[in-house]
């Protein structure tokens, strides 16, 4: 083989590889959200840290933290809201069932470096809180479509959540 053929194919090579390597973790999480992959890129590709996470562990832990910010951040907004739209309901999505959100959130963070599944658990009964949350306001025929928004983010983030942490070994 001659000396530009040599090199032509090991440029062909390492574009091959560079561009298999390119695919952030973030992204392979993303396509196990399924029917949720573009919204699920659609939050994440604007995390800065998130995108650069080199394992699945940093990813988790990353995740996790994000979630737990966007967590506390939803249940701020619905305190905030009970003030003024005092419904039982409403009191209830804020404490109650964001106080779930929150711990959830807060419980599988704290276990992600001794105790992988039950990290991968918590993430994943995060979204409950968000559920139970709207059903409270179904029955209460409460139609707040800001609430309804940020239930579905928190469940969506908090599938992201199970997804990352399921990558994760046994230990």
């Amino acid at each position: 083989m001659n000396p530009s053929k040599l090199s032509s194919l090991l440029l062909t090579l390492s574009l091959i590889f560079i561009s298999q390597a390119s695919c952030a973790l973030y992204e392979e999480v993303c396509k196990a959200a399924a029917e949720e992959s573009a919204r699920c890129l659609q939050v994440l590709k604007d995390q800065p840290r998130i995108a650069l996470a080199k394992n699945d562990m940093e990813l988790s832990k990353l995740v996790v933290e994000f979630a737990l910010k966007k967590g506390t951040e939803a249940q701020n907004y619905l305190k905030e809201m009970m003030k003024t739209n005092p419904a039982p309901a409403i009191k209830d999505c804020a404490t109650t069932h964001y106080d779930g959100v929150v711990g959830s959130f807060r419980s599988s963070l704290g276990e992600l470096k001794s105790d992988t599944e039950t990290a991968n658990y918590d993430a994943k009964a995060a979204g409950d809180g968000a559920e139970t949350c709207d059903v409270a306001l179904a029955k209460a025929k409460i139609n707040i479509p800001a609430i309804s928004a940020l239930n579905k983010e928190i469940k969506l983030i908090s599938k992201i959540a199970f997804l990352a942490t399921d990558r994760l070994p046994e230990q």
